[in-house]
């Protein structure tokens, strides 16, 4: 009776609804969490500071094998490791098989300290797609768009003659921080696709989100010079 029991006690803990959606290692050492059409597959280096949360992606016909590209529409995921549960849908449209990624894609999660913020970055060849702050509370998101407030602030440090054809890019091989406090530094640039020259800066966004939906302002914009 004793084994029969234990046997059952396992069994009620490892019902297919919670076992399926569990975050399992793949076979290159990546977490998948899921199963079948909303599996979601982890980012590499995007996990939080407690390793609690993570940012994921999944695809609408369901993860590719290793030597295809996904066949469907692509989203990023905040996804709670602890039993795959999606909490919230990010701007980018970012994919890692383990085996294969989107050519000159970069992407970049900067979390809070206190794990109950995240910071977006999704790049394409040219330009910046997707940038926002995410405020998690629990299994609620909340979202602030940084992409438009980031880059027409930054293209207006230049001549309104000289904005036209610029592309507005978050460096994601410079630091993206995201404190304590709520101030997000980073690096960003401006520059003709294709070209040889480009206008870089230093920004830093404070994000008040104590009362109220969070909202976001400029606190400054420095115009630097980075060595490559």
């Amino acid at each position: 009776m004793r084994s029969a029991s234990i046997i059952f006690a396992f069994l009620a803990i490892c019902l297919p609804s919670a076992c399926e959606a569990a975050c399992i290692p793949d076979q290159h050492g990546g977490l998948v969490c899921g199963v079948g059409k909303d599996a979601v597959r982890v980012l590499d280096d995007t996990t939080s500071p407690s390793k609690k949360l993570a940012i994921g992606w999944r695809c609408s016909a369901g993860l590719p094998a290793d030597d295809k590209e996904p066949a469907g529409d692509v989203e990023d995921v905040i996804v709670r490791l602890e039993d795959g549960a999606v909490l919230g849908k990010l701007g980018g449209e970012y994919w890692n098989t383990g085996t294969m990624h989107p050519n000159r894609f970069d992407y970049v999660a900067a979390w809070s300290p206190d794990n109950r913020a995240v910071v977006e970055v999704a790049n394409s060849r040219w330009d910046t797609n997707a940038f926002g702050y995410y405020a998690i509370d629990g299994g609620k998101v909340t979202k602030i768009d940084l992409l438009a407030l980031a880059s027409q602030a930054v293209k207006a440090k230049i001549p309104a003659r000289e904005r036209e054809g610029q592309a507005f890019r978050v460096r994601e091989d410079l630091d993206v921080k995201l404190d304590a406090n709520g101030r997000l530094r980073f690096k960003a640039m401006l520059y003709v696709p294709k070209g040889e020259a480009s206008r870089d800066y230093s920004v830093e966004v404070a994000i008040a989100s104590t009362r109220g939906p969070p909202s976001a302002r400029i606190v400054s914009i420095q115009k630097i010079k980075i060595d490559e």
